[in-house]
């Protein structure tokens, strides 16, 4: 099976930029593994690439605001991706954290079965009150089996496959399509400290030099659904709320800043339960992702 290199880390490690610069200057593709940057006009709040580089990625902006998307989804996207460029002779390797798409892609998929929206709602506040994991013992124990109790979004996510479909998601788990290629995964590791420095810059420079709020207001003109929606994702989370006069600018760079890292904590968790796993630092980054590049 063919093994393709995936850039990881929390976020604001600098994968971006790492990215850029292997991409110039081996030729290679980048495909994009970052759930936010899929849609049309996120740009400064989910750190899209500037849009002078943007012709070295794939499925960069392919949705609209507000449209419902699934990790099943994207994998079929990704490997048709993936096959096309190596079709084309081109190296290839993904850059992303988004967790549960990677999963989906290196790991086995499974077809995503709709979920209505009211029935994700209730599910995320059986989820929060405790009642979402009770039931998951009884309907789906060998779910509940892999899922901490306070982990609200898998418990959700478990809980609303089987509220939409009546079938448990450990079932849906087991229809999965066997993935056509695997992931070698580069993990850049950065102190806490420096971490949390760079997601505290980067938040005040989206607001106060990247134009955060003008972006947000651009968005909602043009879809009205985002004022909702738009909640769902950091930054613009921050952003709306300012505009409905909630808090001050102050106030929504710091509440930015601390969800970022509440979000690295996660995903440097879960990143680590991808295997095989190379941890590098940001300036070991780059060679070793080129490295793994020429092995093709």
């Amino acid at each position: 099976m063919k093994s393709v290199p995936v850039l990881v880390g929390p976020t604001a490690s600098g994968k971006t930029e790492i990215s850029i610069r292997v991409a110039e200057e081996t030729g290679a593709v980048v495909i994009n593994a970052d759930s936010r940057k899929l849609y049309k006009y996120l740009d400064v709040g989910t750190a899209k690439p500037p849009p002078e580089y943007r012709h070295l990625y794939r499925l960069l902006d392919v949705l609209e605001p507000c449209e419902d998307f699934s990790a099943y989804a994207w994998a079929k996207m990704a490997e048709r991706e993936i096959g096309r460029a190596l079709s084309e002779g081109k190296p290839v390797f993904l850059e992303g954290a988004s967790v549960l798409y990677l999963r989906a892609l290196f790991y086995g998929f499974f077809p995503q079965p709709d979920i209505p929206e009211e029935v994700r709602r209730r599910a995320l506040e059986m989820a929060e009150s405790g009642e979402g994991y009770a039931l998951l013992r009884r309907e789906d124990p060998e779910t509940a089996r892999r899922i901490h109790p306070n982990d609200t979004y898998r418990v959700s996510r478990a809980l609303e496959v089987l509220l939409a479909t009546g079938k448990p998601i450990s079932w849906w788990r087991k229809q999965s399509e066997r993935p056509k290629y695997g992931g070698t995964f580069l993990y850049i590791d950065v102190p806490r400290e420096e971490l949390y420095r760079r997601i505290e810059e980067r938040a005040r420079r989206m607001f106060l030099e990247e134009g955060l709020v003008e972006e947000t207001e651009r968005i909602l003109k043009m879809y009205p659904c985002f004022a909702r929606w738009g909640k769902r994702v950091i930054a613009y989370r921050q952003a709306l709320e300012y505009l409905e006069g909630k808090y001050d600018l102050e106030t929504a760079i710091r509440k930015k800043a601390k969800a970022d890292k509440v979000l690295s904590r996660r995903q440097r968790r879960f990143i680590k339960s991808l295997k095989p796993l190379i941890t590098v630092s940001r300036e070991e980054a780059s060679a070793k992702l080129k490295d793994l590049l020429s092995q093709r």
